[in-house]
């Protein structure tokens, strides 16, 4: 009969610990070998659950040196930046030495910073690069359009929505960029810099406003409150052309429940009510490089709208 093998202590069910703080506990070495463990790391041991950067970075600070920092694409995701699915599932983390030498140990992608053009960090209980210099550091493991996505929810964060301040400003994106002159994918960051913009609240909101610039729109208000003629609050749009009267509303799957749906409605006829015009995009119409029919479609149809209401481009 298989052995039954004895349950860890409860500190130790789930999550990372070290192996001394185990023994320490009474487990012994050969249960700490056990196949539903994992090791990331030297002396560290996890539970058998999904790898990715969050649950990676947790098990690292408990064995991250002073002169360490979680860093680049990894420092985004714990920030909370939207990131694609290859990164936020990525099963190995950055890890950037502020010294002579870079961490080399399993797990890792280890780097080498220049601590005068480096800001390091406190996140809980790890170390990493701050905001801006995480997003300068990522942009030669990202594609120009992610990078904006990442600026744009680095300087916007929940803020139109709830006023919390978010966590970096154009101009600290634009300092870390200057700080790092002349490093691997700095010419994609100025680039990322200057269509970076303080207003979405989601990935798919910058992709659609990306995807207005290179179809030649007028750029969009983001995030826009519409109000009735009395002052009345009516509904925020994800873009909108005020001049024109005209919003455009991605629709995710969040906007699927009937009454959702229902209000969505509503909104709607009033926005209507008083002269506005709105589209609702569904995934499959937001590509930001305009590189799909409904794309293309669709963006024809706002533009169409736009010119019957007096732009002139």
């Amino acid at each position: 009969m298989p052995r039954t093998r004895i349950p860890l202590p409860e500190p130790l069910a789930s999550g990372a610990f070290t192996v001394r703080s185990a023994q320490a506990l009474g487990v012994s070495l050969d249960r700490l070998k056990a196949p539903t463990l994992r090791a990331p790391f030297h002396t560290v041991r996890m539970d058998d659950g999904p790898l990715d950067p969050v649950r990676l970075a947790a098990a690292f600070a408990l064995r991250q040196g002073p002169d360490q920092a979680i860093s680049h694409t990894t420092a985004l995701v714990l920030w909370g930046a939207p990131l694609p699915a290859r990164v936020e599932q990525q099963e190995a983390i950055h890890v950037s030495s502020i010294g002579p030498s870079r961490p080399r140990t399993r797990s890792t992608i280890p780097h080498q910073l220049d601590p005068d053009r480096t800001t390091i960090t406190r996140l809980g209980e790890l170390s990493l690069t701050d905001p801006a210099t995480s997003w300068v550091l990522s942009a030669p493991l990202l594609g120009l359009d992610d990078l904006v996505a990442a600026g744009d929810f680095l300087v916007t964060g929940t803020h139109p929505f709830d006023a919390v301040p978010p966590l970096s400003t154009h101009a600290e994106l634009s300092a870390a960029t200057d700080a790092m002159a002349g490093a691997r994918g700095i010419r994609r960051a100025r680039e990322a810099l200057g269509l970076v913009r303080y207003g979405p609240l989601s990935r798919r909101e910058t992709q659609l406003r990306l995807m207005f610039w290179r179809g030649g729109l007028p750029e969009p208000e983001l995030n826009f409150r519409v109000h009735a003629p009395g002052g009345r609050f009516i509904h925020m749009l994800d873009l909108a052309h005020p001049a024109f009267r005209v919003g455009t509303e991605y629709e995710s799957l969040l906007h699927q429940s009937p009454e959702k749906f229902r209000r969505d409605i509503r909104k709607q006829q009033e926005l209507a009510a008083i002269g506005w015009s709105t589209h609702r995009l569904t995934s499959d119409e937001v590509d930001p490089r305009l590189r799909t029919p409904a794309s293309r479609a669709a963006l024809a149809r706002i533009a169409a709208d736009l010119r019957s209401r007096g732009w002139s481009g």
